[in-house]
């Protein structure tokens, strides 16, 4: 199992509950993923239980766990598996506006990581469901937050429990949300817009881009013919949620050796 995520764990001890010999490897020096950044949130509290959950069973599973190692072509023919499981997750886009690399611009995730790095008002790049979590987090914190999104409508569920608890929120923490707003630039002031009334200026002291993340699929897919059977899940097919990236693994994992 290449990668050590939410769905590479599950993948791993999935197939070892069905007797397999399983490798899991991930390149950092921890499991979890790009999830663990949100331990901080006090409405993600569950999640930083679940990912220790995991790491427990993984520990007292028989699964050779290989931190610091990284699936390469090279190490699937040394190792030579009867079956690949790629989960190596995404990135984070960079949205190419002019200004994003300004000292006042930070990712969600660096974000997430320090959020004592947020000084004054926060403008935040993206109503997704990184966007507004990451907007009521601040906003719980005690920071004044805009949203900024392109799209009419936030781009999340809007039948979905958890988008309706998050509008409910929005509006408590009197998040101004901004839909059907182009960015134009960042500047040390903060946002030059555009909207269908003509130009704007958003002052914002720190600049966050939460704007999707890119797939690692073709780092998965180096691995395609390195094993008999291979399995491409998770984050580095099209990322979603936990539930789906979950629900893949466990099917991937039950797939093995029925091809």
């Amino acid at each position: 199992v290449a990668g050590g995520g939410v769905a590479g764990m599950q993948a791993a001890l999935t197939a070892a509950a069905r007797g397999h010999e399983v490798v899991l490897c991930e390149k950092n020096d921890h499991l979890g993923g790009v999830l663990l950044c949100e331990a901080k949130v006090p409405f993600k509290a569950r999640l930083d239980e679940y990912i220790r959950l995991q790491r427990r069973r993984i520990d007292r599973a028989p699964i050779d766990l290989r931190l610091g190692t990284e699936v390469t072509p090279a190490l699937a023919a040394e190792l030579a598996p009867d079956a690949i499981i790629a989960a190596q997750g995404a990135l984070p886009i960079i949205p190419p506006i002019p200004g994003i690399d300004g000292a006042n611009v930070l990712g969600a995730e660096e974000l997430y990581l320090a959020p004592e790095r947020a000084c004054g008002r926060v403008a935040i790049l993206g109503g997704g469901l990184v966007g507004l979590e990451l907007g009521v987090f601040m906003a719980m914190l005690g920071k004044s937050v805009v949203i900024v999104e392109l799209q009419p409508e936030p781009a999340v569920d809007p039948y979905g429990m958890h988008t309706i608890a998050l509008m409910h929120k929005l509006e408590e923490y009197s998040i101004d949300l901004r839909l059907s707003t182009r960015v134009l630039a960042v500047t040390p002031e903060g946002l030059r817009c555009e909207r269908a009334a003509g130009s704007e200026c958003i002052a914002a002291d720190t600049v966050v881009y939460a704007t999707g993340r890119r797939p690692l699929r073709d780092e998965g897919f180096a691995l395609h013919d390195c094993a008999p059977e291979f399995f491409q899940i998770g984050d580095c097919t099209v990322p979603k949620n936990i539930v789906a990236a979950t629900q893949a693994a466990y099917t991937a994992a039950l797939d093995i050796g029925r091809i």
